[in-house]
């Protein structure tokens, strides 16, 4: 099973898009199943309200950390770094489904539905593994 399918395996079971997308990379990250699961409970449904970002995309945006940073808590250096990766993720996202916001992607004002959940989900794991090599 790739991520893509195990991303959609995970939101079929009731993950939230947050929930799917960073626990289809533990095995990348190093992080626990249900630990993953817990830290991105709050990021589902645009951050809880569907007027933040995009589930799927800030569990790009956890995964790109967790990947890309350096864990030194004396010398934090790899910030800048993760945010541009983090920026071009979001770019990325946002020119392939026209937004990152939850509310917009659903068109719940406009009526018209940019992206699915399923689909946000997998365009974000695919985004995921061009980006690291997979």
């Amino acid at each position: 099973m790739n991520r893509v399918e195990k991303a959609a395996a995970y939101h079929k079971k009731g993950f939230n898009c947050a929930q799917a997308v960073i626990c289809a990379f533990c095995d990348k990250i190093g992080m626990d199943e249900t630990e993953a699961f817990k830290v991105s409970e709050g990021l589902g449904l645009g951050v809880g309200d569907t007027y933040g970002t995009c589930g799927a995309v800030t569990g790009m945006a956890l995964v790109t950390g967790m990947v890309n940073s350096c864990g030194n808590l004396e010398t934090p250096n790899s910030k800048a770094d993760t945010y541009k990766m983090v920026r071009e993720l979001n770019d990325a996202f946002r020119e392939k489904n026209g937004s990152t916001i939850c509310r917009e992607l659903k068109g719940l004002d406009s009526g018209k539905m940019l992206r699915s959940c399923d689909g946000c989900i997998a365009d974000a794991v695919s985004l995921l593994s061009e980006k690291f090599g997979e």
